[in-house]
């Protein structure tokens, strides 16, 4: 506690302007109702989960703190919002909903570009081995680290505690892939709403309907609404910063002849070759370029709407 009677802790909860902030004394984890000034909504500021903030008493026996200071973000995700997340446990079925792996490595470049761990959790890998294998090797080669969970051999504590350590963890990825589940038997007990994949579109029924930070061990993990899509122009993504989510092509990149190459259609180009002699897997190397060609035609596009 400061010398003012302030308190340093860590948002574990939003809900309609009250935040709940955990914070240390004497050794136990106790949680505090608080608000937030009004300087940060003038400095067009929101409170985060995961955000670091100083409390002091508010006066208000309904909230009885009130936030001061937010310390800087080490990193910060807007869907949903999260500060200071250090691992993404991107989670995808194998089948049952097919693997959606254009959103995937999406997925993987908004972490590899917000400094965030990436693990990738294929689950259901039960009701087909052989893709499940290949879906592993195929990342694994990629340069992630890749984890299978099924109802037999399911994710144990131990192992996400090992990863996780003194951080913040996200489970994120499609709904009806088992997020919510697995999240459930980790904490140990029923957190969040989970359901069925319906038969007609193939997604989960139900979602996750807010986020929240959870202990676990020393750090924390908390579970996400499941989506289906990702716009990597609404992340802020750059065509020239594609390449930093494929650790396996940037590798061969480097090799490279040409400064600018686009490593798409450039003769010579060593990724490409590398790609001929099956050093790359197809599938990643055909995202890469489309991300890439994406996000260079919508920035000319807007150039050239600019001019007219």
């Amino acid at each position: 506690m400061g010398d003012n009677g302030s308190i340093n802790g860590v948002i574990t909860k939003g809900v309609g302007g009250v935040y709940t902030v955990r914070f240390e004394n004497c050794g136990k984890h106790l949680y505090a109702q608080c608000a937030a000034r009004g300087q940060f909504r003038l400095k067009g500021i929101k409170p985060a989960i995961g955000d670091r903030v100083t409390i002091i008493s508010s006066g208000d026996p309904d909230v009885p703190y009130v936030i001061t200071d937010i310390a800087d973000r080490v990193s910060f995700i807007n869907r949903p919002a999260v500060a200071n997340l250090s691992i993404m446990l991107l989670t995808f079925s194998v089948a049952d909903p097919e693997p959606d792996l254009t959103l995937l490595d999406k997925m993987l470049l908004v972490c590899s570009l917000g400094d965030i761990k990436p693990v990738i959790i294929f689950t259901k890998s039960d009701l087909n081995e052989g893709d499940g294998e290949k879906l592993c090797e195929i990342y694994t080669n990629a340069g992630y680290e890749v984890l299978l969970s099924t109802p037999v051999n399911p994710l144990t504590k131990s192992k996400l505690k090992d990863i996780i350590g003194e951080g913040i963890a996200a489970f994120a990825g499609p709904s009806g892939v088992g997020k919510s589940t697995l999240c459930n038997s980790l904490l140990g007990y029923d957190l969040m709403e989970t359901g069925e994949v319906s038969a007609k579109i193939r997604r989960g029924k139900h979602t996750t309907r807010h986020v929240e930070l959870h202990e676990f061990f020393d750090g924390f993990i908390c579970d996400t609404p499941g989506f289906t899509s990702l716009s990597l122009e609404d992340q802020g993504v750059d065509y020239r910063d594609v390449l930093y989510g494929f650790p396996e092509i940037t590798k061969i990149a480097t090799g490279c002849r040409f400064d600018d190459c686009s490593h798409r259609k450039e003769d010579g180009c060593v990724v490409r070759d590398a790609l001929s002699d099956g050093i790359i897997d197809e599938g990643r190397y055909d995202r890469y370029k489309s991300f890439y060609t994406e996000l260079y035609d919508n920035r000319n596009n807007y150039k050239h709407r600019r001019k007219q």
